[in-house]
């Protein structure tokens, strides 16, 4: 298998920024709207899964090859980096770390394949 570093750093790089750029526009919405805030979870989840496709998806334009690879590889990193960045050294959840590692994973791969038949 081959994993293009230039293409998957760069795809983990635009998922970074879309998921921030998001992220931003959803704290703005619930500032400024009457929405619930109940609804931050599944609006989190959905960020992150539209960030990691975005990401995918460029990481597969960019290799031209093994779409499906670059883009699960970007979704891996993602979750590695955004645990990283996250964890408070205490004991971790692992339902729910599970869970968006699956999430991260399934976008990623969504996001390769999309940018391979988008060619």
């Amino acid at each position: 298998m081959e994993i293009l570093l230039r293409a998957v750093l760069t795809g983990l790089l635009y998922a970074m920024l879309a998921g921030l750029g998001m992220a931003t526009l959803l704290g703005l919405l619930l500032y400024f709207t009457p929405l619930s805030e109940g609804l931050l979870p599944l609006l989190a989840s959905i960020i992150v899964a539209l960030a990691v496709f975005f990401g995918g998806l460029q990481a597969a334009r960019i290799a031209t090859a093994r779409g499906l690879v670059q883009g699960l590889t970007v979704g891996l990193l993602f979750f590695a980096v955004t645990l990283a960045m996250g964890w408070s050294g205490g004991p971790l959840a692992l339902g729910a770390t599970g869970q968006k590692m699956g999430l991260c994973l399934l976008a990623g791969a969504m996001g390769g394949v999309a940018g391979m038949t988008g060619r």
